[in-house]
């Protein structure tokens, strides 16, 4: 566990990933539920709507979709979501479903390529050794 800085109140706390105190997590969480009380009473609101009815900030509400845990389909948003490689426009998340599946492929056929190099880390050509350097010095 490191220590470090809460990025909503800036009190010092034991982080095992988190970015934000427990504190801060509880609030976040309180407010979620807020929203999401909201939304199911009144569906297809407004990010605007929304954040004046329930006293959330529109930024926080534009995170919760960021994060996958509310759905544009039940909010009319006046904000477009886009990829962050692509620019496409998505409706949760950070990365459309082309990106993503893209990096998951890519990350799961990098450990094939690795051991291709470990194979060949053992060749003779690659080292040096000692006798090598007295016959460069006899040329």
């Amino acid at each position: 566990m490191n220590l470090i800085n809460c990025q909503e109140c800036g009190k010092v706390f034991a982080s095992a990933g988190q970015k934000v105190c427990p504190n801060c997590r509880k609030s976040e969480e309180e407010k979620y539920e807020l929203v999401k009380d909201y939304l199911w009473d009144h569906p297809n609101s407004t990010v605007k709507t929304v954040s004046e009815a329930t006293g959330v900030e529109e930024k926080l509400i534009i995170k919760f979709i960021k994060d996958n845990r509310l759905q544009s389909d039940g909010l009319a948003i006046d904000y477009s979501l886009k990829c962050k490689i692509c620019d496409k426009e998505i409706a949760a998340g950070v990365y459309c479903e082309s990106c993503r599946t893209k990096m998951i492929n890519d990350l799961s056929s990098k450990p094939s390529q690795e051991t291709e190099k470990d194979k060949n880390k053992g060749k003779k050509s690659e080292k040096m050794f000692i006798s090598d350097r007295f016959k460069k010095k006899e040329k």
